[in-house]
């Protein structure tokens, strides 16, 4: 989306799906059942999230909400979501099917690597090697981090390429 309608256009249209998906969040919680949207929220979410419906997501367009307000560079927000979204994704699906050696509680060196990779895999078509290298790393590290995630892989990827570009 961003890549399309630019950063601006793109905050907006986050924050209204962020308002959008906290009613959505308040009605579910209350027991009013949204057909589709109640089957959907059930198939992604965790055990720990069940208290607020959907709240992987919220998170997420709340994080993705604070990148868009702090750094206004189309192609930075752009790498920085691939980390947040690919490598994070990548991070897990790898930490699950691999991870051996835990790190950081849940986490696992398999997972964090397999996060480093695959946002490696989509940062190398956007940046220079060395500058997809650092960032893919230190995003994926900062999953490590005692503060969700879904706050400090967008925004540490951020913050290094902003200082590498």
């Amino acid at each position: 989306m961003v890549a399309i309608l630019g950063v601006q256009r793109a905050l907006i249209i986050t924050a209204v799906l962020f308002f959008f998906g906290v009613i959505a969040s308040y009605l579910l919680r209350r027991g009013i059942i949204l057909p589709g949207l109640f089957h959907m929220v059930g198939l992604v979410e965790r055990e720990h999230e069940k208290e607020l419906p959907g709240k992987g997501a919220l998170i997420f367009f709340l994080g993705a909400i604070f990148l868009m307000l702090i750094f206004k560079e189309q192609l930075i927000v752009i790498g920085a979501l691939c980390v947040a979204v690919y490598g994070d994704a990548a991070s897990t699906l790898f930490g699950l099917r691999f991870g051996k050696h835990r790190i950081a509680g849940k986490k696992t060196i398999e997972g964090v690597l397999g996060g480093i990779l695959v946002s490696l895999l989509f940062l190398g078509v956007l940046f220079e090697p060395w500058i997809a290298l650092v960032t893919a790393i230190t995003g994926m590290v900062s999953e490590l981090l005692p503060f969700d995630d879904s706050f400090t892989i967008p925004l540490t990827a951020a913050i290094v390429l902003t200082l590498l570009l």
